[in-house]
């Protein structure tokens, strides 16, 4: 649908860019026999203890996130 734009909590990457958000660079691809139970991208909130894992910009180790499923067979 043109105009709508997906929640930015599915958002994977920011590459301070100036480009608008809901970038997602990265993904997971479970095989065909696995079926997605549940998942996230782990992106926390600087007010977030966690935040020290992945920092502000500029970012002190990456600037994708962790994106992670649980899968059952």
């Amino acid at each position: 649908m043109e105009g709508v734009r997906p929640a930015a909590r599915f958002d994977t990457a920011d590459f301070a860019d100036g480009a608008p958000g809901n970038l997602r660079a990265d993904y997971v691809l479970p095989s065909k026999g696995l079926r997605p139970v549940r998942g996230a991208v782990f992106w926390p909130l600087s007010s977030d203890p966690l935040s020290r894992l992945t920092g502000t910009f500029p970012f002190p180790g990456s600037d994708h996130r962790l994106v992670w499923i649980d899968v059952r067979p």
